[in-house]
């Protein structure tokens, strides 16, 4: 095997060979046989190769979760395909024995490197997202959700904009981190709107919620029908009717006593357009009704009817102006 391995180390293996050396590397037995053929290239190969994390490639990163996985068999094959003749593809190779034999050695226990997923919802849009532990994520129009690849056992999400979870239950507790602080779970159905224009509002339709703020010092709990609104960077707490609040996950949008200006931003990511106006124009005005299945011209045509209000809308640029109407 010692020939094998320095035919390996230049690039002059067969295919037959290849296939010999890779069975042996994959039996645990023969790590020690391994970490003795390797030593007088030791010195060299952790200047290299693993001096530090931040010289491994993303390719490399890949190629150690796999082999830490269990999935070191089928990687393994994705190589030999690329690697036969190939000085490149064998460093790779050599990489992830080197690699893998020095996690190893140092720390005898397995190591993942995490990958982020990130899904961002444009204006106009929103999504319905199965976690991979179960639970399920609404995304709302002009937000972003990122989470772990290592999530099953370590349930965090970073949330920027909307999204209504409904969590499903385990010992491990699932936590919600936004720019203004965090929401703390174990099994529940809650909505978090964080957007940094708007503020950070919490929803809790059922089950209950820890909140942490980034300004507050005592975490706050809420009970089914409760909200928890930032204000003054103190948590405020109040019963509300969750709907009005969650509905927008089933195609609606219902607004209750909803002041002007707040009621044009919603309009602007539901229906990914930009409204111009004057806020002094409509400071003492507010609304109270659906939307649901309206476009965009049908929805500002009922805000018109219902107060003195009237629009022009310019479709190429998707830029919507009002003004009073006298």
């Amino acid at each position: 095997m010692k020939d094998i391995f320095k035919k390996y180390l230049y690039s002059k293996i067969s295919p037959e060979e290849f296939e010999m050396f890779s069975d042996f590397v994959m039996k645990k037995e023969n790590s020690d046989a391994m970490f003795n053929m390797m030593a007088p290239e030791w010195d060299l190969s952790l200047e290299t190769e693993v001096e530090s994390d931040a010289k491994k490639s993303d390719v490399f990163q890949r190629i150690v979760q796999q082999i830490l996985q269990d999935e070191t068999k089928n990687a393994l094959r994705k190589v030999k395909i690329y690697s036969i003749g190939l000085r490149v593809a064998a460093i790779l190779v050599i990489g992830l024995i080197f690699g893998s034999i020095w996690f190893y050695m140092q720390s005898n226990k397995e190591t993942v490197y995490e990958q982020m997923q990130t899904v961002s919802i444009p204006y106009g849009a929103k999504t319905k997202l199965a976690m991979p532990d179960g639970s399920t994520v609404w995304i709302n129009s002009g937000s972003t959700l990122s989470y772990s690849s290592n999530f099953s056992k370590k349930r965090q999400v970073e949330l920027k904009g909307e999204a209504f979870f409904e969590v499903q239950k385990s010992n491990i507790p699932f936590e919600v981190n936004t720019s203004f602080g965090k929401i703390r779970v174990l099994g529940t159905g809650f909505n978090v709107l964080a957007y940094p224009e708007i503020g950070f509002v919490t929803t809790l339709v059922h089950g209950s919620v820890q909140i942490d703020s980034k300004n507050s010092k005592q975490p706050q709990m809420l009970k089914s029908g409760e909200q928890a609104e930032l204000v003054a960077d103190k948590i405020v707490k109040s019963e509300v009717e969750t709907e009005l609040f969650t509905s927008w996950k089933d195609g609606k949008m219902i607004f209750k006593h909803e002041p002007f200006s707040n009621l044009m931003k919603r309009m602007e990511r539901w229906f990914n357009v930009k409204i111009e106006y004057s806020p002094e124009d409509f400071k003492d005005l507010w609304y109270s009704g659906t939307i649901e299945n309206e476009t965009i011209t049908e929805a500002m045509d009922m805000v018109g009817t219902a107060a003195p209000v009237k629009f022009t809308f310019d479709s190429k640029t998707r830029i919507i102006k009002v003004a009073p109407r006298k």
